[in-house]
């Protein structure tokens, strides 16, 4: 006898999902191995719940030719399969076993086409986030392999038009855990999550990829890749691709650009730039020395890789910015890096919003920073850092609204940021809404109270509501924290000489000129230290300083409260001018 007609392709029934498109039965999304002939039975149950499938059924259709060995066969069969589902005769809570007769499948089922139940009727999502692949090789030099294939893979959904992507500065926290796809994925509050695994080997990689339902946990898409090491560079494209054809089934053109093919890359340069962006990541000076190394290399090997010339752009300027090395040095190397880039790639995201970062912060041509940071999100609008940076350029120009609009679309990409959690903070604090920005900060220290970039901000707003022993006491922790970085040395040195401990203001101002003679120290944090000291002409003097060495932190100055007391004076009205702040 054949098996009744199937309408479905995937029945469900309790946490187990069996696809007949694929004969495979997943739990919690996880594929369980299971013998052709135990699944085989499942799939006529389960066509059939509550109906008595007869022993005589099962044989005609999967053991035809045999008569002797048939009860032993099935009954293996069955007990395999209560092995797999957790079930027992005894207490049956899927299948039931009816004496001389058969079985009957009792638990409830229900029966759907994989993406019209899960996600509407033209199969389509609208937010995705993807957790950090697992390193399963357990190799902790591989690390960069998991993480890169990951942000790239972010990278390439993120261009999906009206599909939203999940950061990946906040999936980076599930990284190294156990992971309940649905439970994070309604904690991010998107609708599927994808996980994978990756297994490096000697001659190429495995890659396990699953997209899981985060409303009921089924699995919604799957695909298991081996490819060599000149392909590994292919990899994030396919994934996408393969998400794309169903979160999306009806494709257009807006998304055929999206996921346009690039490279293809030296492989050895692909290796260099995953290892590049992983030691950017972690922002530490010898970390970005090892990430601008690598991304070195992987232009040295491929001259043409656009990707990696963005990437070492953004490197160096996380380099000027912690003043690492001084501004023109390390800006004019990565205006150089941007430009290339865009030669290179002119509809690559990340090197419109490279080049937007070195014209605000270096060149600040106003006008052409905006048209790039336009541009780089009509390419990518999912680009949280580039709202970020857009966010940081309109509040510089005193476009209080549009700012914190953007900064807040950036954290809804990227909630669990605590870097774009505290720039919230910092731009509320720039609007002088410093009520808010406290809130702000305080709420980010609920996430990670040891975060010192957040105790800066919060000693900011603190400072500027008159809290000033407060604010000193954050500044003290936020230098503990991070080796008294020099912009917190300079706001501690702000809140002493407000609140009359001079000595302290001019202990701190010591320590700074001290380090000065070591490595560079930006002019502009000087400047906040005499306008806390209330010295205008060496307040204005400093910050004259900051606008000839082309100091980046200079694009804050025509909001930063700090300067409040010199704002009316000509010499800090002609400083803007020169700054070519639009009236």
């Amino acid at each position: 006898m054949n098996a009744p007609a199937v309408i479905f392709d995937v029945y469900r029934f309790g946490v187990f999902e069996l696809d007949l498109r694929n004969h495979e039965l997943r739990k919690r999304g996880v594929l369980l191995k299971l013998e052709a002939k135990p699944l085989q039975i499942l799939e006529m149950l389960v066509g059939r719940p509550g109906e008595i499938v007869l022993r005589r059924q099962i044989q005609e259709r999967l053991w035809p030719e045999t008569f002797v060995m048939f009860d032993y066969s099935v009954n293996t069969a069955v007990n395999k399969l209560r092995s797999a589902l957790g079930d027992s005769a005894e207490n049956p809570r899927f299948i039931e076993t009816i004496a001389r007769r058969g079985y009957q499948f009792i638990a409830s089922v229900e029966a759907s086409r994989p993406f019209a139940a899960a996600t509407g009727a033209n199969g389509a999502f609208s937010s995705i986030a993807v957790l950090p692949f697992w390193n399963s090789g357990r190799q902790p030099e591989m690390e960069y392999l998991s993480d890169g294939l990951s942000e790239a893979v972010i990278r390439r959904l993120s261009q999906i038009p009206g599909l939203r992507v999940m950061a990946w500065s906040t999936v980076l926290r599930y990284k190294g855990r156990e992971l309940d796809p649905q439970a994070a994925g309604q904690t991010l509050r998107v609708r599927a999550v994808l996980v994978g695994r990756v297994t490096p080997g000697d001659d190429g990689v495995s890659l396990s990829a699953e997209l899981v339902d985060a409303e009921t946990g089924w699995r919604l898409w799957g695909e298991d890749y081996r490819r060599g090491r000149d392909e590994i560079q292919l990899l994030p494209e396919e994934i996408a691709k393969g998400i794309a054809a169903k979160v999306r089934p009806q494709s257009t053109p807006e998304m055929q650009k999206a996921l346009r093919k690039q490279g293809p890359y030296n492989p050895e340069a692909y290796s260099e730039y995953l290892k590049g962006r992983y030691h950017t990541h972690k922002l530490s000076r010898g970390a970005l020395e090892k990430s601008v190394s690598h991304l070195q290399l992987a232009i040295e090997k491929d001259p043409d890789f656009a990707l990696a010339y963005s990437a070492l752009a953004d490197a160096y300027v996380l380099l000027a910015f912690s003043a690492l090395l001084p501004p023109r040095e390390a800006m004019g190397k990565a205006g150089a890096a941007a430009r290339r880039a865009l030669e290179l790639d002119d509809e690559l995201a990340e090197a419109h919003a490279s080049y937007a970062a070195v014209t605000k912060l270096y060149e600040w041509d106003w006008p052409k920073a905006e048209r790039e940071y336009r541009i780089c999100l009509e390419l990518d609008p999912n680009n949280a850092i580039a709202r970020q940076g857009y966010g940081g350029y309109l509040m510089a120009l005193g476009r209080i609204e549009e700012a914190l609009a953007e900064i807040r679309k950036a954290q809804e990409l990227d909630p669990l940021s605590l870097v774009i959690g505290t720039e919230v903070a910092w731009n509320l604090y720039m609007a002088r809404q410093f009520d808010k920005a406290v809130q702000q900060a305080r709420r980010v220290l609920e996430m990670e109270p040891e975060f010192p970039a957040t105790h800066h901000v919060l000693g900011l707003a603190l400072d500027a509501q008159g809290l000033h022993e407060d604010a000193i006491a954050c500044f003290q922790r936020a230098s503990e924290q991070t080796g008294a970085q020099q912009n917190t040395i300079a706001g501690l040195a702000h809140a002493c000489a407000r609140c009359g401990r001079t000595k302290g203001a001019q202990a701190a101002l010591k320590r700074l000129m001290v380090e000065s003679r070591e490595r560079y120290v930006a002019p502009y944090l000087f400047a906040v230290v005499y306008a806390g000291l209330g010295a205008v002409d060496e307040t204005l003097t400093w910050a004259e300083k900051a606008f000839e060495e082309h100091d980046v932190w200079m694009i804050w100055i025509k909001q930063d409260p700090r300067f409040d007391e010199v704002r009316g004076t000509p010499r800090f009205r002609r400083l803007l001018q020169r700054l070519n702040f639009p009236e």
